[in-house]
Parts: C-alpha cells; structure tokens; sequence
C-alpha cells in the first residue's frame, strides 16, 4: 500500500491553525478536550491506523487480494448416466467442486460423450480429458501388472475384489500408472452368467456358447468351453435379444443397470472362477500436480469417503440386478461345491498363463502377485462376514 504527503502549502496551513489554538488556549481555564485537531488531521491522509480493529480490516478487504484463479476440469465417464457408479462419480465431482470454494470448476459428463471405455487412458494421457473412468478389461496389455487382478481367483464379491486390488496396488505399485494419479479403483466382480436361452448348471453346457467377455474374463471363458466375443456393454442387450451372443460372464448388477434381467432367463453364480473387472477413477498426472496441495486434499479426502461407499454400493448394486431378475422369471443356478471345484481347475492354465506372459515381457513378480492375491483375499472374505456386509453369495437358489 502507498501513502501519499501532504501539500507544502497545507502543512503551514495546519501548522498555524495547530500554534493559534494552543495559544488560544493557553488564555483561557478550559480543559483540553480528548479529542483535539491533530488526532484528526493524519486519519485524512490515509496513514496507517493505529488501533488493532482498522488494521485487520485493511488485511482482509478483498480489494488487497487477488481473487483465486478458477482451475476448470473435465471428467469423463462411459457408463449411462443411471448406472450407480456414474451417478456416485457425478456425486464426488461436486462434491470436490462444492469444497474448493470457487477454485474448481469440473464439466462431468457419462455415457462416453467425452471418452468411450477403450480410449479413456489414452485420453487422459493425451489431455482430452482430465479425469476418466473406465476399466482395464477394454484396454488388454495397457496394464499388464494390474491385469493380475482380473484373473479368475474366485472372488465371491466386488466388495472383496475392491479391497483386495487396494492393497495390491499399494504393495507392488506399477509403474504403468506413472502417468495417472489413481483416485478410485473398484473390484467389478464377474461372477454371474447370464443366459438368454440355455441353463448353465455344470461346465458342458458352456461349449459352443458364444458368450460376451474381455481382457482376463474371455480367458476364462475359452478355459471353460465357450467361444468369447468382446462387445461393448451398450450392445449386449440386443445381442442377446437377437442371438449374436447367447450370454455373457459378467457383474449381476447388469441385470439391473443394463436391464439385461429383460433378457436373461437363466442366471448362474459362479464365485469360484470369479473374475474382476477393475474400474478405476484417474487422473492425468500433470494435471494433478499443478493443483496444489489444497486441492489436491480436497481430491483424497472426498475419494477417501467414496472408497467405502462404492464398495458397498457394488454389493448391492449386484444383490438387486440378481432380485431383479429372479422378480422377472429368472432361474437363479449354484454350482455345487465338486463342480464349483471343477470349474476352478479349468481356469488355472489362465493363472499360469499370466505368469508366463510377464514374465516373457520381464516381469518375474507373477506368481508371487497371485499369491498375494489370493492371501487378501481370504482376509477380506473374512471381514465382508464379520462387518456383516450384504453380498451375492447370500442369495439362495431359486
């Protein structure tokens, strides 16, 4: 702040005025007042106060501060604007926004109007996006040490497959992600076949089946019998409705968010060859780092919270899709255990094969991945039943 001085002519002026007052009352027997004219005569200058009150005034008006500059951001989801996860994304989105106080204005936009699956990292590598989700099975051998968690290592739920690709990726963090700031990941469990036509009750009757599947779950689905077709999510309705494909090995909630339950008259659950799907929440890495660290708290805390939230939500999102169905005619199948057990043994070569194949490209780590794997797995099952979390495997055959 810069103080201005006084005209020359206006400080002689004072001055007199200040010497015939104190002669003036220098003649009479009147008290001094408290307030005489030289304490008034520096507030008209625009000095600095001298109480406390004017000063913390001056330091907070907002013409002494530059307003923040507004960082706008774009978030990109595939998934239709009802699905839970793309509401619950949309949710956290302005939520953040709603906490930066201004400092953050994010467009989010579902239904792959920004970017669709098979471009989301890729696009947010190339900055069309800040901010993606998709999953890894629509981009096979973009994340080769993360694929691990798509193997058929027998997830019973998305609530166990999210906190089990948590820790994973905690302990052995790939550097595939350098170029990412992961601000969500979410275990999409696959352990629901649907059928438009035919029963799946034991292994044989997957062969000849053209069933939908990507990435890790085709694998398992050609170990088991079928002929795998990858196909977007969006066309699997009128695929199966028309007989392009006879079914598909995916989470139960696409019963309900894809209205697939309008299709299916068979659902089997099968958890001891269940798949993954991993979604994930990121965000292109240089984009992170130029926030600050005041946003970027802003971006932990809020997926800290969602991190919980979206597990649960899978549970239950998967819990309704197989109701809904049931509700609509569906024959809900289980596998008993000596065949569950089969189906386990076929999917191993997709184990082993992994192993093999990143290990070809130098990774060594393999085996000891799927160990781990398997070991939290068996800690988290144990926690979904002691917290008492409601999930597909406590829904009974029809």
């Amino acid at each position: 702040m810069r103080y201005k001085r006084l005209p020359f002519v206006m400080t002689v002026a004072i001055s007199l005025v200040i010497i015939l007052a104190i002669l003036i009352g220098g003649c009479t027997t009147s008290t001094p007042t408290a307030s005489s004219p030289q304490t008034q005569a520096p507030a008209t200058t625009g000095a600095p106060a001298t109480t406390g009150a004017p000063a913390t005034t001056q330091a907070q008006a907002p013409a002494t501060s530059k307003p923040a500059q507004v960082v706008r951001l774009t978030a990109s989801c595939y998934l239709p604007p009802a699905h839970f996860l793309a509401a619950m994304m949309g949710e956290a989105m302005q939520k953040i926004e709603d906490l930066s106080n201004g400092q953050l204005d994010i467009t989010y936009a579902a239904g792959g109007s920004i970017l669709t699956a098979p471009k989301t990292a890729d696009g947010l590598e190339q900055g069309l996006a800040d901010i993606g989700l998709s999953h890894i099975g629509y981009t096979p051998g973009r994340f080769p040490i993360t694929e691990a968690l798509d193997l058929p290592v027998g997830y019973r739920s998305s609530w166990v497959g999210t906190y089990v690709a948590k820790d994973y990726l905690e302990k052995f963090q790939p550097k595939e992600w350098d170029n990412f700031l992961l601000l969500l990941v979410n275990g999409g469990t696959t352990a629901s076949i649907n059928m438009a036509k035919s029963p799946i009750r034991k292994m044989e009757d997957l062969k000849g089946k053209t069933m939908r599947g990507a990435g890790e779950v085709a694998d398992a689905l050609k170990a088991l019998g079928a002929t795998p077709r990858d196909m977007p999510m969006s066309e699997v309705y009128e695929g199966m409705s028309k007989g392009t494909i006879d079914g598909l090995l995916v989470g139960a909630e696409s019963l309900k968010s894809f209205k697939l339950a309008d299709v299916t008259k068979f659902t089997t659950f099968v958890p001891s060859v269940g798949n993954q799907y991993l979604f994930y929440i990121a965000m292109n890495k240089e984009k992170w780092d130029s926030l600050g660290p005041d946003l970027q708290k802003i971006f932990n805390d809020v997926f800290d919270e969602y991190y919980p939230k979206s597990a649960v939500a899978w549970n239950t999102a998967n819990v309704e899709g197989f109701e809904l169905a049931i509700s609509q005619g569906a024959e809900f199948i289980t596998l008993p255990d000596d065949e569950a057990a089969r189906w386990q043994q076929a999917v191993q070569p997709v184990l082993d094969a992994y192993v093999a194949k990143i290990a070809a490209k130098g990774f060594t780590q393999g085996s000891e991945q799927i160990a781990f794997i398997k070991e939290r797995m068996s800690y988290w099952e144990s926690q979904e039943t002691a917290k008492g979390i409601p999930s597909e495997a406590d829904i009974k055959a029809n």
